[in-house]
Parts: structure tokens; sequence; C-alpha cells
């Protein structure tokens, strides 16, 4: 590739800001850049270049015509495949074409500001004042291109048609028609960026721009009617001011204005009439009236001299089948007397080319065909077009039956597969299928699409019925395979790639038979109510205080089909139903069998050698269960876990798409879809940090002590055991959860668990002691306390820490905090975090300084007490030592114990 084309961007590029904005890329159709090299003719004229659709030939480094081939009209007047897609987005071109059809737009060359308000105000007139259009500029002109949204592209009555006109106004000179204007709909593209052949950028108006107006979901929509209706509304403002309209082609642009009624006729008065006899002038020939203006005009080319004395054969094929009456006649052929637009002296032998009625350049016609020949054409047209209906018809069932690998070189993968979507895992093919010589045992699509006679029994007839596939069941191809829990096996999944452009890959996971269960109405109603209680009331057991956002956060995964944002760590003892918890989640989201649910082995996870393989099972896995988190790890490998851990479990993009490695196989990026869950006895198996935002730490609410009997467990486990049963709790949380408070990015709460956690990691025991004694006095409603007081405190968070750990933590210690060091000294900082000083105030008798006054932080006393005076410091902290705080148990059972200050007058 040449250095122009190197530099140039790429059409993908190019389209990004229309995609991004919701724009089908279905719509959006590449136009050959400005600077183009053209390869052969295929209708790309270098005048056109910048403006007309072409397609890149990579091999020759050129473009050529995209409009004058078949393919190309498909692709204009039906919008681009998957297929066109991918083929086109590194095509070098910064041109961006827009289909009429499912955004028509007024094109108008208007040649000075008094006709560019004129269709401003014929378009409010029609569309109603201040109507929300996309605005296309070029330069300084008074040119504007209107843009709309059509309101059904696929309903061909709402379908704009295209149409043209020309027109002059009183204020221009005398002559010519200077102004032009086109609607561009079906069959026709304007151009939406990028570069005009004056070598101008085109742009947008700032305030109506295309793409903003469209993801607004404001820009103005409107139909062939509403069209029509404008037109009407510009043709009586135009002659209300005096002005003159004159037709102009239907899609036509504006062009030079030509007059041939002084030159000789290029075809025989004859001829011209001849002709005209086999295309009568009927409403199925000439769908509007502008298609019959503008073969009025190719007319007038083509006879020129001779156009006037045969106004009156003209006028009668015109007029005998009741489309257009005499006064239209006239009113047509008389605003051709100054020349027409758009009709070269051939474009009459052009039009009767395409209708099959002249044959050869300047020449007379045929004889008319025989009857009998004439009924055999069209019986044969009938029998080919019922032909293409029925093998478009067994196309159809072929693609709903069969999966079709691509052939790609690229990715060593030069033979065609074909899959049936049944039995995805088993590939055969594609030629051997076509020729019969598979074993499978119903093969009558193949045979039925061979019968119909499109197609031939061999190699090209394989490769032929293939491309007519992709249009008829485009997404019944493949390029790799994939593990997609929220597709079924053999669905075919559209990845989107980093430029754009779209992969389709075959699914080949297992959906859990909860979910297939869960799309059906339960069979027992009243059982299903029971099972969901079931499992509810199980949950409530299990998670006590954070019951309601973990059923928030199932029901997130349910609806959404995405992870949440936090790795759920359940301590509990052995034998309370931990584990019966994560299986439920394993059935309920990915199954229990082959290929379905992802485990890690804790251990692999320390282990320095394994570690690297310890996530090669998650792909495709809705839940990834840690077994075997070891239990007194060094603090490093810790830290290393949770560090492994949290980099998957983050909301952000970052996490969305993880590396990783397999045994004896090349590292490779899948998808993330899971949420890690971890069921320990250990509560210190992981580490929680401070402020971790990640980690949703739960202490399982079933005990020893209150553990219900074993015939509560059965209960439990028939419903996880019975995929039919579970489906009532996975439709619960489907179809009655509301979780529109909910957000998956926000930290989960922070249980007194996952305080305890977090207190106990801290290296720094002055620093958990203090921060236990602050949970205490916030737990018993305290607000207000003394330097003195909060010193006793945190002492007997020392002594009960040692005595819960059956003196395994022995840091106990006297605190004084009148002359803090060490360990003091930097815990003070945490203590300012939470405490703000009041004042120091002196003994009632002015001998002694009493201990410095705090108020907690965010309480109703840090707000109440501003500047206080000393009577009402002591009298707010009299009546919060008043409250019965001292005998309440800790909320943190690592620090709780019966504490063992006594009051001494001073509030201990």
């Amino acid at each position: 590739m040449n250095a122009h084309t190197k530099s140039m961007p790429s059409f993908g590029a190019a389209t990004r800001p229309f995609t991004d904005a919701g724009i089908p890329e279905e719509a959006l159709i590449p136009i050959a850049p400005h600077d183009a090299e053209i390869f052969g003719k295929g209708g790309l004229n270098p005048k056109n270049l910048g403006k007309a659709p072409g397609k890149f030939l990579p091999h020759k480094r050129a473009w050529c015509g995209l409009a004058n081939n078949s393919e190309g009209a498909r692709y204009i007047h039906e919008g681009a495949t998957a297929q066109d897609v991918r083929e086109r987005a590194d095509w070098p071109t910064p041109n961006v074409g827009v289909l009429g059809r499912h955004f028509p737009a007024i094109d108008s060359d208007a040649a000075s500001d008094h006709a560019r308000t004129l269709v401003w105000g014929a378009l409010e007139r029609a569309f109603g004042r201040g109507v929300l259009v996309a605005e296309r500029l070029r330069g300084e002109l008074p040119r504007r291109l209107y843009a709309f949204e059509c309101t059904d592209p696929d309903d061909p009555d709402a379908r704009v048609q295209n149409w043209s006109l020309y027109y002059w106004l009183p204020t221009d000179p005398e002559g010519d028609f200077p102004h032009g204007l086109d609607v561009i709909g079906q069959g026709k593209q304007f151009v939406a960026t990028g570069i005009h052949p004056s070598g101008s950028p085109y742009r947008w108006d700032r305030d109506y721009d295309l793409c903003d107006l469209y993801g607004a979901g404001e820009l103005a929509r409107t139909d062939n009617a509403g069209m029509r209706e404008f037109r009407a509304v510009l043709v009586e403002m135009i002659e209300a001011a005096g002005g003159q309209v004159q037709e102009g082609r239907p899609g036509g642009g504006g062009g030079e204005l030509r007059d041939y009624s002084a030159d000789e006729p290029v075809m025989a008065v004859g001829a011209v009439f001849r002709g005209l006899e086999s295309i009568p002038n009927t409403q199925a020939n000439f769908p509007s009236r502008e298609d019959l203006v503008s073969v009025l005009a190719k007319i007038r080319a083509a006879l020129g001299v001779e156009a006037e004395a045969n106004r009156d054969r003209v006028e009668d094929w015109a007029t005998r089948d009741g489309w257009a009456d005499a006064e239209y006649f006239d009113k047509a052929w008389d605003s051709l007397d100054r020349g027409v637009r758009q009709a070269s002296r051939d474009a009459l032998e052009l039009f009767f080319r395409e209708h099959g009625v002249f044959e050869g350049a300047r020449h007379d016609f045929r004889e008319p065909i025989s009857e009998r020949n004439q009924q055999n054409i069209e019986t044969n047209k009938k029998e080919a077009k019922e032909q293409r209906t029925r093998a478009e018809t067994y196309l159809a069932e072929f693609g709903k039956k069969y999966l079709v690998g691509q052939v790609n070189l690229a990715t060593n993968n030069p033979v065609c597969e074909i899959r049936r979507k049944a039995k995805p895992e088993k590939a055969v093919r594609g030629l051997d299928l076509w020729m019969h010589r598979v074993d499978w045992t119903d093969i009558s699509t193949v045979e039925k699409l061979r019968a119909t006679g499109c197609y031939q029994p061999n190699d090209n007839g394989f490769w032929s019925m293939l491309r007519d596939l992709k249009k008829v069941s485009p997404k019944s191809f493949f390029n790799g395979e994939t593990l997609h829990p929220n597709y079924d096996r053999g669905e075919i999944v559209v990845e989107i790639n980093p430029d754009g452009t779209t992969t389709q890959k075959l699914n080949l996971r297992y959906q859990s038979q909860t979910i297939r269960h869960a799309r059906n109405q339960a069979a027992d109603p009243r059982q299903a109510r029971e099972d969901t209680e079931t499992m509810l009331e199980f949950i409530r057991r299990v998670f006590g205080e954070l019951v309601d956002y973990e059923l928030d956060t199932l029901a997130y995964m349910v609806k959404t089909g995405r992870r949440p944002g936090n790795l759920l760590f359940l301590v509990g003892e052995s034998g309370v139903g931990k584990s019966t918890y994560v299986l439920m989640l394993r059935t309920m989201f990915d199954g229990i069998g082959r290929n379905t649910g992802g485990q890690i082995n804790g251990n692999a996870l320390v282990n320095d050698g394994a570690r690297r393989f310890a996530l090669a099972g998650i792909e495709g896995c809705r839940i990834i269960s840690v077994r075997e988190l070891p239990e007194g790890a060094s603090p490093t490998a810790m830290a290393q876990i949770t560090s492994i851990l949290k980099q998957f479990v983050d909301i952000s993009g970052d996490a969305d798409f993880v590396p990783i490695e397999k045994k004896g196989k090349d590292s490779q990026t899948v998808e993330n879809f899971g949420r890690f869950v971890i069921a320990s006895n250990y509560e210190t198996s992981l580490k929680v940090e401070k402020n971790d935002r990640r980690i949703l730490y739960a202490r399982c609410g079933i005990t020893i002590e209150n553990k219900p009997s074993q015939a509560y467990y059965d209960r439990v486990n028939a419903v996880i055991e019975a995929p039919e049963r579970l489906a009532a709790f996975y439709r619960y949380l489907r179809d009655e959860r509301d979780i529109r408070g909910y957000n998956p990015a926000k930290a989960p709460p922070v249980s007194n668990a996952k305080l305890q956690a977090q207190i106990l990691d801290l290296p720094n025991s002055a620093e958990r002691h203090f921060a236990a004694a602050f949970e205490l006095l916030v737990s018993s409603g305290r607000e207000i306390f003394d330097l003195r007081e909060f010193a006793s405190l945190a002492s007997d968070m020392s002594d009960n820490e040692c005595r819960n750990s059956d003196g395994k933590v022995d840091d106990r210690k006297r605190y004084d905090l009148r002359a803090p060091t060490g360990q003091e000294q930097a815990a003070l900082q945490y203590f300012a975090s939470r405490a703000t000083k009041l004042k120091s105030f002196k003994s009632p008798d002015g001998k002694s300084r009493l201990p410095t006054i705090y108020v907690i932080n965010g309480t109703v006393a840090a707000k109440r007490v501003v500047l206080p005076d000393r009577r009402e410091v002591l009298s707010v902290l009299e009546r919060d030592r008043d409250r019965p705080w001292r005998s309440a148990q800790h909320p943190l059972p690592a620090f709780a114990y019966p504490l063992t200050s006594e009051d001494d007058g001073d509030g201990w």
C-alpha cells in the first residue's frame, strides 16, 4: 500500500462517531475519497470522487465504482451486511455516506441567501416551527443539506422516493434556473463526513449535528408523505414569491440546462414511438409523476428539432392510459421549453434498453416479439422466480439447522466445516455434506436445495449456495469458538472488536438446567412458592444483616447477565452450610457437570509455580469458587492472593477481559463473567485491607450453637439438587426482586465481621485497640468523652483481645496517652481522624487540669457543641456518661468481654 493510503483514516475509524451515536452500520456506506486512484470504469467518474460510493481494491491500491453492478445496487438499496461491515473497515477513506432509506435528506443547492431562507421557511411550514433536522454545511456557501430519520425504513410506503426540481426567483437574473433541490431517499445517499471534491470539508452545524440529534433521540422523523407535503409547500411558496419551478428527474441533481430544440434528432422518430408503445405510461412503469417528467425530458433531448412537431403524438402516449391527464402533460412539457437538465442525447436510448425494448446503439427496434415467444419468456421468468423463492425458503431452513465455519487462512482454517446446531461439537467438511458423503441421517434440507436446480451438485454449486446463504441467514456463519454463559450451546455470539468490527463465534458452553427451566412457567405454583421461601429463609440465616445486599447482587446477575463488583468472602464454622450456599450458586448460574462451573484450588494461588495456571478454568463461568484457601499463609502470600483476585473483581473495563494461561498452550485473553466466591473456616485466610471496597465479607449466621437439624438441610438440598425446583428461586430474582437502587460499582456494606477483620489486620496494636474502643463507643451511643476514659477503654480492649485469642495475640498495655510514644504516637493519627478536640478545662478548685475532652466526628454532639463554655461541655459529657452503655456487648466478637474498669468518679 502506498504512503497515501497508509496515512489516510480508515472507513471504520471515520464511522465511529456515527455508530457511537447509535446509527446502524447498515445505514453507512463508503465514499471514494476525493483524490482516489481509479481502477477500471466501474461507474466511478473522476468528477464524482468524494461524493460517489466506491469499493476499495487492496491488490490494486485503487477504487472502483460500487453502484454499477447488482451487488452494489443491493448495497445501496438495502444496506450493508455483517460481511460488508467486516470487509470495508480498513478501506482508506475519511468520507462516509448515509443511505437515504434510513435517513432521508433535502439537499438544497441554493445559490443565494434569499433562496436558502425560502427553503427553510418551507421546511418549518411543512414540518413545524423549530423542527430539529440535522444541517450539513460546506464552506460559506448558502447550500444546505437537511437530514431526517425515516419513520420505518422497512416499510415500502414509508421510504422516501427521490425527486428534484429547479427554480428561479424574481431576485435572480433572467434566463437560467439557478437554484436546485434534491430529495434523497431510497436508493440514494449523501455524504455525512469527509472531504468534498473541491477540497473543502463537509461539516455539520454545531447545534444541529446529525450524531448529536440522533444520539439524543431528537432528530425529526419523516416518511414519503411528509416529503411530498414539503414539496407542495415549497412550490406554493416559490410561485407566491413570483418565481418559477421546473421539474427535475427523480433523484437527479442540478446540472447544466441544455436546449436541444435546434439539433437534429439522434434517433428515428418512428423508433422513438415504437419504443414508447412498448412501455405504456402506467403507474407500474412510472410510480411518480416525476418519473414521467424525466422521460419527457429524454424524449425532447432525443428528438431535438422534431420534438415540438411531434408533441401531439407524445401527448397521446402520455395520456392514453389515464395515469397523466392533458393538463398535467401541458404543464410538464412546457416546463421544458427552456431546456432540460441531466438528459443527454443518448438518455432515451439507455432508458429503452433498461426496459428491454431496444437492441443496439442508434439502431431501429426489433420487430414485435411473437405472442408465443412472449408467453414462453413470461413462463420462464415465472418459473425462475418460483425456483428462487423455493431456494430462499430452503436456505432459511438450512440456516436454522446448520452452522458454517468461515474459511480463514490467517488462522490456518482452509476448509469450510459445517456443524449441526443441535450437536455443535461435531464438525464435517462442508463439501462432504453437500455431496452426501457424511453419516448424518437427516440431510433432507441439503437434498431440497440441490433439487431446486439453482445449485449444481459439485464444488461450484456448494460455494454458490454459501454465498446466497450469507444473504438469507448471515448469523449461520462463525469464525472460532467461545464459551458464553448468556447464550445457549450452538448459538452464534457476535463479539465487538477493538476497531468496531464484529466477529461471530460459535458458543460451545452449556447453560445451566436451572436457567433453562426458569424460562417456563412453574408446573406446580404451590411447590414453587414453597421452594422459593425455603431458599430465601436459608439465605437470611446465612447472611443476617447483609441478606438484602446479597439478594440484590444475585438479582443483578440474573437480570443483566453481568458480574457484580464484589468478591464474596463467607466465613464460618465447619459444617454450618457455607459449602451448601456455594453449591446453590454454582448450580443456579453454571450448572453442575461437564464444562460447567469454575473452581480454583486455593493452594495453587499460594504456590508460586502453580499460580500462573490457577485461573485456567474460569472461561465462561458465572461463579468462580476458591477451594481450600489455606490458613496461616505468609502475609506476603495473602496479600498476593487478595491482589490477584481483586484484579478480576473490579467493575471497570480493565477486568472485563482477563488473561489466562493453560498448561502447554499460549496465553489467551477471555471475557470475564464471573463472581469470585470464597467459603472458609478461617478468618485470616484472606487479607482484608483497611478501606477495602471490593470484598463482601460475611460471617455465616448459622453457627454450631444455632445450627438447625439435618432435616432442615435435607429440605434445602432437595431444592438445590433439582434444577426445576431451584428455577423457582431464579424466577423470583428475575421477576420479583426490585434492584433499582442497586449499584454494582458501589462498595458493598461493611458488616461487623468485615470491620473486625479489617481492624485485626492492622499491624499497629495501639491502632487496633483505639479502633475497637471507637466501635464500642459508637455502638453504645456515646458521642463525647475525655482522654482519660478513652485510654482506660483502649487498655481494656488490649486485655479482651488477648483473652479472646486464648493468648495467641498478647499486646496488652495500659494506655496513658498524656505522653504518647512509639506505636501510640502513630495510632493518634487514626484517633485524630475519628474525633475532634473540644477544649481542656481546670478542675472546679482551679488547682489541676482535667483530661482533654473530645467529640466523635459525625455525631449530633459534634454538630451541637461549637466553641462551648466549660459548664456546657461538662454537662454534655456527664449526660453522655449516664447512658447505660458500659454493660453493652462489643459489636466485634474479638473485643467482646465484660469490661474490667470500675467507675472511680471520673467516668470509670
